[in-house]
């Protein structure tokens, strides 16, 4: 699909919206030059640049070399607005904790291996027992291990992680949904046999995050641009005038609804940007 062409159209493209992993990241912990160089030009043109990620305030410094241009984040998919300058939480969206028990309740009927991790506003992560057993060696631990409910108590909770080491992702997404029953929003960034889903309060979406950061800034999401690979990105896509995907994209958007900007590894993000955005071939 090729996609409406703000350059095509002759229309100004005002803000800038991207996800990290698989999008904007050349890998987990490398940024491609390519991007890097076309946000900074976007943003010395006075254009507004947004990150829009599932990752948590704890785990964004690999954007801190571009924390001069000021960006905006919207982390713990949409859960918590970021200052990457300041290293500050200006607002965040909390689960209530009696639903996030009974939907823990829920799914562990469903899903009887189940654990859990909980994300907060503030304070650095917790995990259950068992989450913390299945974390690969290398990986950062947390820094409190209780019982989920012990875990909901210890600050604002933002985020709540849920993995199966049976269950594939996809199928333990459509779990969580059925046992969430409109008390929390389910999605995933991930595919992994070792399923892995994402779970935030109700209506707690990047997109929706992404709504407020664009009125506060001015900007009309017809004005904005966006580029996503997975399918908590799928809201943020449908909102702005000019979506993206990526080639490496979950198959779910590769379905013709959006033009394809082509590999994370590769720096479309920044090539189309060159292109659609600074005037460049």
């Amino acid at each position: 699909m090729a996609g409406r062409s703000p350059r095509a159209e002759g229309r100004p493209v005002r803000a800038i919206v991207t996800d990290l992993d698989g999008t904007f990241l050349k890998s987990a912990t490398e940024l491609h030059p390519r991007s890097v160089e076309a946000f900074r030009a976007a943003a010395r043109s006075g254009l507004g640049v947004v990150f829009a990620t599932g990752r948590p305030p704890r785990w964004v410094d690999v954007l801190d070399p571009l924390a001069d241009i000021e960006p905006v984040v919207i982390s713990t998919n949409g859960a918590v607005l970021y200052d990457l300058a300041r290293h500050e939480v200006l607002d965040h969206h909390d689960l209530d904790v009696a639903d996030a028990l009974g939907f823990a309740a829920a799914l562990a009927e469903r899903v009887p291996d189940v654990c859990f991790a909980v994300e907060y506003a503030h304070a650095e992560w917790g995990t259950d027992p068992r989450y913390e057993r299945l974390l690969e060696e290398g990986r950062r631990r947390p820094a409190s291990i209780a019982p989920l409910e012990e875990l909901l108590g210890l600050d604002a909770a933002v985020k709540l992680l849920v993995v199966s080491p049976g269950t594939s992702t996809e199928a333990l997404a459509e779990a969580a949904r059925r046992a969430a029953g409109g008390r929390i929003n389910v999605t995933f960034s991930t595919l992994r046999a070792q399923g892995l889903v994402e779970c935030s309060a109700p209506g707690v979406t990047k997109a929706a995050m992404l709504a407020d950061v664009l009125e506060r800034m001015g900007v009309d999401p017809s004005e904005a641009m966006a580029f996503g690979d997975m399918p908590n990105d799928a809201d943020m896509l449908d909102m702005v005038g000019y979506p993206y995907v990526m080639s490496n994209a979950h198959p779910s958007l590769l379905d013709g609804r959006y033009p394809v900007a082509g590999a994370n590894t590769e720096g479309a993000v920044g090539a189309v940007v060159e292109r659609e955005v600074l005037g460049g071939p």
